[in-house]
């Protein structure tokens, strides 16, 4: 694939997972946001969930936490869900809805894992989007809007409508892979855009209607912008989740 010379546009997401045997604790930071959740269990099953939204782009994200009770009970799990049948995602933050899916199966290794996504170009349509886990690099992609330019299996498929094939397809690990990358990727593409300029929700509901628990009809007018909340300040991974330790690959 040709791609033309852009402006190096780099977004960043870091995830950590910290494990012991009863307990997930999981931290995220990008531009945009910042959650950690804290994820009990018995060893089988999910038994308590906590939320503490540290940074959102719209005053009612946090609201969101009280849709993640619906993940209590649930079944730890060896392989990552792509979706599951009881429970609507599109009601739920999606980012917190993303961290809670993965730490069904990370609940089950104990020890720290962290996860580190860089999409250069990131608003531009072409883009390099790498992941790393613990230091290990994972995928390296080339894309053309959503469509990944790759020398594995990843090569041609589309990120839109990936997920099916990847249930079917992909190992436990790669899977887990996948998930992570591909948010970070569809969220890196709102780089360069001036969201403090958006006065809530409901202004931009037609693109986004349904999308999400803030982007339902009933509730978007009501999801003010929360001014200054995009940081601008990220240069490498360390610049995000700043006292949960160094990360573990320099990006």
């Amino acid at each position: 694939m040709h791609v033309p010379q852009l402006p190096p546009h780099v977004f960043y997401r870091r995830v950590v997972f910290d494990v012991t045997a009863s307990e997930c604790q999981v931290a995220m930071e990008d531009e945009h946001h910042y959650f950690v959740l804290n994820l009990e269990h018995d060893g089988e099953r999910i038994t308590s969930v906590n939320s503490i939204a540290r940074r959102t782009p719209w005053t009612i994200c946090p609201q969101a936490a009280t849709k993640l009770q619906e993940f209590v009970g649930r079944p730890l799990r060896q392989r990552i869900a792509v979706n599951l049948a009881d429970i609507d995602g599109k009601q739920q933050c999606t980012h917190q809805y993303d961290l809670l899916m993965v730490a069904l199966s990370q609940a089950l290794r104990p020890g720290r894992r962290e996860y580190v996504a860089k999409v250069v170009g990131a608003m531009h349509e072409y883009r390099h989007a790498e992941l790393w886990l613990d230091g290990e690099k994972l995928l390296d992609w080339r894309l053309r809007g959503t469509v990944i330019d790759s020398n594995d299996q990843f090569d041609q498929r589309d990120l839109r409508n990936i997920m099916p094939w990847a249930e079917v397809h992909l190992d436990d690990q790669t899977l887990e892979a996948l998930y992570v990358q591909r948010r970070a990727v569809m969220v890196a593409a709102s780089k360069g855009i001036d969201l403090d300029q958006i006065r809530d929700a409901g202004q931009v509901l037609k693109a986004r209607s349904g999308a999400c628990f803030v982007f339902q009809p009933e509730r978007a007018d009501s999801a003010v912008r929360v001014i200054g909340s995009t940081r601008d300040d990220v240069q490498h991974a360390g610049n995000l989740l700043v006292g949960w330790g160094e990360p573990s690959t320099e990006t």
